[in-house]
């Protein structure tokens, strides 16, 4: 996969416009199981990107625990709309999570939503890869 670190985008007047459209942060907890949560994944390689302008930035890579959990990712956000009413749009911003793990499905692929001041939980279920090859 082809990023640019967030160091280097950091660099460019692109991340000046990004953080001027999203001043506060959120933060993601990433669980990730196999067996409707009963069986976590440890060493499950997590990708947050972002496309920007026309480049695909990294904003966190790691591994999950022995629980089959990272907590505290940290990512720029919208600021958090206090005055929000049914029928406005809610402020978020959208960032890629991709989970790679051998031994189960080669990639999972999640959309999700980052909200300013506020924690999210991104559940990944794995499935297993066949024992056998038929």
């Amino acid at each position: 996969m082809n990023f640019i670190s967030l160091e280097e985008f950091k660099k460019t007047e692109d991340y000046n416009n990004f953080i001027k459209e999203n001043p506060t942060t959120g933060k993601l907890k990433v669980e990730v199981f196999t067996a409707y949560q009963a069986i976590p994944i440890p060493d499950t390689e997590i990708i947050i990107t972002k496309d920007i302008g026309n480049k695909k930035v990294l904003f966190y890579r790691g591994f999950t625990n022995s629980s089959g959990m990272i907590e505290n990712i940290i990512l720029p956000s919208k600021e958090e709309n206090i005055n929000y009413k049914p029928g406005d749009t809610a402020a978020f911003t959208e960032y890629d999570l991709t989970a790679i793990h051998e031994g189960f499905e080669r990639i999972k692929k999640y959309d999700i939503a980052i909200f300013g001041n506020l924690g999210i939980i991104q559940y990944v279920k794995m499935i297993p890869d066949s024992l056998e090859e038929v």
